[in-house]
């Protein structure tokens, strides 16, 4: 998670704002307490993110991760934990409703269902809809996976195979000029890509994929195409 060091620096240059939201790192016993809550391993690039900054203080409006904020780990298990309850309290029958309609581009990397308490969100649009790295893939996917989810996020994405790698790519991106902030009406920035234009990245995800390639067109199936494919377009 080399690449960290090199979004802070570009935060400092050009959202300051959003650097002087960071808390600092999470320490080891705040570290261990979240893993013994979430019940799981977690891959190691997810504790180095938060070894380098434990989230926002979510006093800004304008977020890491392209305007969505970064979640500190207490929020993180709050979060988890109102996705369980939601699975957890639910019937089959219930279940089974909120599940209709859900899918996962490319197919069979996202398990299409509305909610798994295995998905461990680390930026949020305060709207219900996160990032989250993906403990529990379908047959297709990896795990640590990130990926889109919440509940206005039928179409799941498979985004990139880590959050190392989806951190590379967004460095990338930056370094390339695929940045929009713009001054809004309460005097705070938002920020965003520019390719494509929009108002929420989640919205810009879905753009970006609605232009990918299929796994079937391509020479490989395990995804490596496809994150493959998407570091590189343009």
């Amino acid at each position: 998670m080399h690449r960290l060091d090199d979004l802070e620096s570009w935060l400092i240059n050009q959202l300051p704002e959003v650097t002087e939201d960071l808390n600092p790192g999470a320490t080891q016993s705040e570290i261990d307490a979240f893993i013994e809550h979430i019940g799981v391993a977690v891959p190691d690039d997810f504790l180095a993110l938060y070894r380098w900054h434990n989230g926002q203080r979510m006093e800004q409006n304008t977020g890491l991760w392209y305007g969505m904020s970064f979640l500190p780990l207490a929020r993180v298990m709050q979060e988890v934990d109102g996705w369980r309850e939601i699975v957890n309290t639910s019937s089959d029958d219930d279940l089974t409703s909120l599940n209709y309609g859900m899918s996962s581009t490319p197919p069979h990397y996202v398990k299409p269902v509305y909610a798994n308490p295995l998905w461990i969100p680390f930026a949020y649009d305060w709207g219900g809809n996160y990032l989250a790295v993906d403990l529990d893939p379908d047959v297709q996917g990896t795990r640590g996976q990130v990926i889109n989810c919440g509940r206005d996020e039928d179409r799941k994405i498979a985004i990139a195979p880590s959050l190392d790698a989806f951190v590379h790519w967004m460095m990338e991106e930056l370094n390339a000029g695929n940045v929009n902030i713009r001054l809004e009406d309460d005097g705070g920035r938002s920020f965003n890509t520019l390719r494509p234009e929009k108002y929420h990245f989640l919205d810009a995800l879905a753009e970006i994929f609605d232009d990918a390639p299929s796994p079937a067109s391509t020479s490989e199936t395990s995804g490596k195409s496809i994150w493959s494919w998407f570091k590189k377009r343009k």
